[in-house]
């Protein structure tokens, strides 16, 4: 992840508060290196300050979600949990944005979290953190409702999951998921 932070010019990013998005920067590597339970809710709380909001995107919502979708493959646990939350709230504001004026910066981030797509099929299939699976469902949900492409991969990854002896209590998420994936 520390590689794909590097790749991007923060200073130049516009944050949730129109100033360069050095503050995101710096909870992106918080995040990589957080030693704690509290310093990945910390790191995690920043992140969503700087670069989501109800009705809002930031430029740097973009990087940060190509930050988070990397990041994927190294976390495990609370940060894996609280980093595909992060990416389901920023997906699903870009879903409702893409009719806006923010269409750019809203098709932008759903562009950098459908390079996740694999993962969050694998983390439905495999996770035993119910929370890591229903962000995992709410991924695939909006990566299905964006992406004509990933729309049956992503119906076959949700039939597949509502079958599954282990995802009981996620049954009606995956059910209205499908549902919605159907209307399109």
């Amino acid at each position: 992840m520390k590689v794909e932070i590097d790749r991007h010019d923060w200073s130049s990013l516009r944050s949730l508060w129109a100033e360069d998005s050095l503050i995101l920067r710096a909870a992106l590597i918080d995040l990589c290196e957080a030693a704690s339970d509290d310093d990945v809710d910390l790191a995690v709380q920043r992140i969503e300050d700087e670069s989501v909001s109800p009705g809002v995107l930031a430029e740097a919502s973009v990087a940060s979600a190509r930050c988070l979708v990397h990041g994927i493959y190294s976390f495990s646990g609370l940060a894996l949990a609280r980093v595909l939350e992060t990416l389901a709230i920023i997906a699903s504001e870009g879903h409702r944005q893409l009719q806006s004026q923010a269409r750019e910066i809203a098709k932008g981030c759903l562009d950098g979290i459908l390079l996740g797509f694999p993962a969050y099929c694998e983390i439905l299939e495999m996770s035993k953190d119910v929370d890591c699976r229903s962000s995992a469902i709410d991924l695939l949900l909006i990566c299905g409702l964006n992406d004509p492409d990933a729309r049956p991969a992503a119906k076959f990854a949700l039939e597949s999951a509502r079958t599954s002896d282990g995802l009981v209590e996620l049954s009606d998420l995956i059910s209205a998921s499908l549902a919605e994936l159907d209307q399109v």
